[in-house]
């Protein structure tokens, strides 16, 4: 043993152990056997960091190497009508995946043999795919609502296709299309800056999310919770068992205000024509109704849009994203209540039989402005009824702009009303500062005048003119108006939503009686005739607002047609608002509508009505 080891002396360091001195050789030995330790320990050191200190870390690489993991997207709450029909829904539907991560070096490979099974072009397959890539984050959905023949199909060629899977999942459903879409809205696939920002309020990267109407309003209420599934993955990325799977939890129902049978026939009614209608209650401000012409199909957006089709939405000129109830626009003699309500508050009108004579026209400061036609002699009542300019024209040549603005603005004109939905605008009541700060320009006295009949400068929405005439029905009540009236939780609880009182108009009640009086004038024997119906209170405004193009050779367009009115069976029990785009004349072309309108919501006090009549 002893030879061995000086051979092993002689052959490593080359020298003699005979001329070494003990003490050197003993230091050296030393060293090297200190040495030994030291690997020996480094390389404990390390196993005990990698096996027991990283373990989960390693655990979890592997895991993801051989494992993935995807979402269950939970269904979105229902949304049922005031009447129980169901106007948003879920179906199941077989959804088609492609998960870049795995198919990343072959992914044309993977999507040619995909559009030979779908029989689908492979250039728009693969356009798609990349499309949305980069737009999206996690998989790619690349076919929806497959069939039986094509799930089967791929399901019989799952091993040749890695990284592709079939989904059975929760879809949005709009059952009745265009009628809801700007009182829904619409949902779709969440973007990726979106899921940055919303990843950590329980927002995943297949998520879809509310997009206007209700179902943005209303998102983190009807959002559920996602469910995961874990499924075993090969060398391939071919995917395998399903090893753990979370079921989702759905998402809370809305029950809304809407009358479903109201809303259908809105929609009828405007569905060639551009405009809106909307309908409150004016006991509290809750929408029976809520229309806008012309509408899109919010399965589309679901479905997905060919660039051809969303070329052809974006590009028309009758703007059918436009959510018309609540944009703004002139409101012509619809307008004309709050100026006299102003002449009223500021004793201009000392009581409604004053008088004055229309000529057809009114002087002021020697020019003349113009009234549709001769009156005659003209008090409050027979002004409103028979929409007469002169008369107003009046009352604002005593009535500065800015004491009109008051008013206006206190009716909730000028402001949002509260819906709280992004698409609504707030409109425009004009003052003396506003165009000194706007345009530069002193107030004119004569513009008070154009001021006065809706015309001018003054923007208001359809939302907004239905809030005004629901405040004046019912005493100066102004309520911020609401679409959901109960939540119903998963867990089964149920949250009432209670109306709000915006705020309660300081104007004595003897005025809004002498407007209400002429409201009943108008439908009885005024411009508005022709909304009456024998057995019910009706009393509203028509109004045709004059309006011209934007271009630089300005020319005059069409009017827009508004009609603003109430109906009840023994007090007002709704208020709506016609109102047509370049429509015509209000009492000729919207007043017919909420004739109509009126008859499907009172349908069953009417037909019962007309047989007790027929008996007698």
């Amino acid at each position: 043993m002893k030879k061995s080891w000086d051979n092993f002396i002689k052959i490593s360091f080359g020298i003699n152990k005979k001329i070494l001195k003990p003490f050197f050789w003993k230091k050296r030995l030393t060293i090297i056997k200190f040495s030994i330790l030291l690997l020996f320990g480094i390389l404990l050191l390390r196993l005990f960091y990698l096996q027991v200190i990283k373990h989960s870390y390693y655990c979890k690489k592997a895991k993801e190497r051989s494992v993935v993991k995807y979402i269950i997207r939970a269904p979105r709450g229902q949304i049922i009508t005031s009447d129980g029909v169901i106007v948003a829904t879920n179906r199941a539907v077989f959804q088609l995946y492609v998960d870049p991560k795995i198919i990343k070096d072959h992914e044309e490979e993977i999507l040619y043999k995909l559009s030979k099974i779908l029989n689908e072009n492979f250039g728009e397959l693969k356009e798609k795919y990349y499309f949305a890539k980069r737009k999206f984050l996690g998989r790619i959905l690349i076919k929806r609502n497959l069939t039986w023949d094509q799930v089967a199909k791929i399901l019989v060629r799952l091993y040749y296709l890695p990284g592709v899977s079939i989904e059975v999942e929760s879809e949005r459903y709009y059952p009745y299309g265009k009628i809801y879409f700007h009182l829904i809205g619409y949902v779709s696939r969440i973007k990726k800056e979106e899921y940055l920002k919303r990843k950590n309020k329980g927002y995943d990267i297949e998520d879809y999310i509310g997009r206007r109407g209700i179902e943005r309003a209303f998102e983190e209420v009807l959002k559920g919770k996602n469910g995961i599934i874990e499924i075993e993955k090969d060398a391939y990325g071919r995917l395998g068992k399903v090893i753990k799977r979370i079921e989702p939890i759905p998402g809370n129902d809305l029950v809304l205000t809407v009358n479903h049978k109201l809303q259908v026939r809105a929609f009828e009614l405007i569905e060639n024509k551009r405009g809106s209608i909307v309908a409150i209650s004016p006991k509290d401000g809750g929408i029976l109704a809520l229309v806008s012409s012309p509408a899109v199909n919010p399965q589309k957006f679901v479905e997905g849009f060919s660039q051809k089709e969303w070329s052809k939405v974006t590009n028309d000129p009758a703007r059918p994203l436009t959510n018309r109830a609540l944009s703004a626009y002139p409101p012509g003699s619809t307008y004309k209540v709050i100026t006299a309500l102003a002449g009223l508050k500021y004793g201009i009108i000392e009581n409604p039989n004053q008088s004055i004579y229309c000529l057809g026209y009114f002087i002021f400061k020697n020019r003349r402005f113009r009234c549709w036609k001769k009156h005659e002699k003209v008090g409050l009542i027979k002004a409103i009824s028979e929409s007469c300019d002169t008369y107003f024209y009046w009352v604002a040549s005593q009535l500065d702009v800015d004491r009109l603005a008051e008013i206006s603005k206190e009716f909730g004109l000028g402001e949002l009303s509260g819906l709280d939905w992004p698409e609504e605008k707030r409109g425009l009541v004009p003052t003396k500062k506003w165009k000194k700060h706007k345009l530069k320009k002193p107030w004119y006295p004569g513009e008070t005048l154009i001021l006065a009949i809706g015309q001018g400068y003054l923007q208001v929405t359809p939302l907004q003119m239905a809030q005004v005439y629901a405040t004046i029905i019912n005493g100066g009540y102004l309520y911020k108006p609401y679409i959901v009236k109960e939540i119903h939780y998963i867990n089964g609880k149920i949250k009432k939503i209670k109306s709000l009182l915006k705020r309660k108009i300081k104007i004595e009640k003897k005025y809004l009686d002498f407007i209400n009086k002429g409201l009943l004038e108008t439908v009885k024997s005024g411009t508005g005739k022709q909304a009456f119906i024998s057995g019910l209170i009706i009393g509203g405004k028509t109004g045709t607002a004059q309006v011209a193009s934007s271009e630089k050779k300005i020319k005059r367009l069409k009017p827009h047609a508004w009609f603003v009115s109430y109906a009840g069976i023994k007090e007002p029990e709704i208020v709506t608002t016609i109102f047509i785009e370049n429509g015509g004349h209000g009492g000729s072309v919207a007043a017919p509508l909420a004739k109509d309108l009126y008859k499907v919501y009172f349908a069953d006090y009417l037909n019962k009505l007309n047989f007790n009549q027929s008996q007698s």
